[in-house]
């Protein structure tokens, strides 16, 4: 076995396919996602110093009362990588012809029609953050 099939062997162990994230209704997306919370530093460090603790990682005070340098470590890229979703992702959607029903009322005295519409459906698009 030269080095070109081990290094192969490796990566292939590694190149998984991931399944593709489920489809939400629109509705259920339109009605549930204000009721998020949305993101928080705090509960995101939480999370990651219980999953640290349970592979026996330390995430108490050090000895001498100081913090504990990993979770710093870790407070500080979850501050980052959540200041660079709010403020810095640029989110586009696009929705295909015709997702998009609009039902209008207007009048016409003689004259030409000026309608008003609402959207009358919940269109799903898709969306790319950046």
């Amino acid at each position: 076995m030269d080095i070109a099939s081990i290094i192969n062997s490796i990566k292939s162990a590694f190149n998984f396919t991931r399944p593709k994230a489920p489809q939400l209704p629109a509705p259920v997306m339109a009605i549930a996602a204000i009721q998020r919370e949305g993101m928080s530093t705090i509960q995101s460090v939480s999370n990651v110093a219980t999953e640290l603790a349970k592979h026996g990682i330390p995430t108490e005070p050090a000895e001498d009362g100081s913090e504990n340098q990993t979770l710093v470590m870790i407070t500080a890229i979850v501050n980052e990588v959540l200041r660079s979703i709010r403020e810095d992702a640029n989110i586009q959607v696009a929705f295909k012809p015709g997702d998009i029903s609009v039902l209008t009322t207007g009048s016409n005295g003689g004259g030409p029609m000026i309608s008003q519409g609402i959207n009358i459906n919940f269109p799903q698009g898709t969306a790319v953050i950046q």
